[in-house]
């Protein structure tokens, strides 16, 4: 019930005639500056022994948005060790918002991609070409929903977006998306028996978009519980942390 210190892997299978072999990529959202083990150690093993093509990181690391400052030691042996394992990619939360850049420039600075609203990077893994784009938190100035999705209009390839809160999920329906990786919502963070999140920050009352695997159309969205934990009380229960595991495989259908 009170497992806020052992971090669980969870894992989704992805069938897509857009890869000729697997691809692996681990998910990581919402640490707010937690540490599990000695510098983060027991994280790191498990998300190496992944053996990830990808990392993906959806935002909020900071522990919260009104403390005095960001814990940069702790940023800079996540950014380092997480770029050590595999090409790492990285969009803001909500809880970056406050400290001027901190965050991304020391994620730059130690190896994980910064990705704004708009960007786009193409990536090589185990053959297949793959697309990664991602936005800002919708809370951050300027940043446009729309104008983020529709860097993949034009392009080929297996395409990934990164975004901090999943309620936005039918904006990026229809835009050529095949994969939506969010956090955010801490699943609750406090889970009720059978009802689970029972209301959740921008989405209301008994929310859906809460964790878990959402799939219309050709776009799935995969929610992160996230590993952290932020707010008060700021303790997790019936809400293990979480990283996930998520393994593009090619379909069948289009191999006979």
């Amino acid at each position: 019930m009170f497992n806020n210190n052992t971090v669980q892997i969870t894992s989704y299978g992805i069938l897509s005639d857009k890869v000729a072999s697997g691809v692996v990529v681990a998910h990581l959202s919402d640490l707010h500056e937690k540490e599990f083990g000695a510098r983060n150690g027991q994280l790191f093993r498990k998300v190496e022994k992944l053996m990830p093509d990808i990392i993906a990181v959806t935002g909020d690391m900071v522990a919260h948005e009104h403390q005095k400052g960001i814990d940069a030691r702790y940023t800079k042996q996540f950014a380092r060790t997480l770029a050590g394992i595999a090409p790492a990619y990285f969009v803001t939360g909500n809880h970056e918002r406050n400290f001027d850049g901190q965050i991304e420039d020391i994620m730059q600075e130690y190896g994980v991609t910064v990705l704004r609203s708009g960007d786009l990077q193409k990536v090589r893994a185990g053959g297949n070409e793959i697309n990664i784009a991602g936005m800002d938190d919708i809370s951050f100035n300027g940043v446009d929903v729309m104008d983020s999705v529709n860097v993949f209009s034009e392009t080929s390839g297996f395409n990934i977006f990164l975004a901090h809160r999943p309620e936005y999920y039918p904006l990026y329906l229809h835009k050529n998306i095949d994969l939506v990786l969010s956090g955010h919502t801490h699943a609750g963070q406090i889970r009720f028996p059978k009802i689970g999140a029972f209301a959740m920050s921008g989405q209301g009352f008994m929310p859906k978009y809460v964790e878990g695997e959402f799939t219309d159309g050709a776009t799935t969205m995969i929610i992160s519980r996230g590993l952290g934990s932020s707010g008060y009380p700021k303790i997790r229960i019936n809400n293990p942390p979480e990283l996930v595991a998520i393994y593009i495989e090619p379909d069948p259908k289009d191999l006979a």
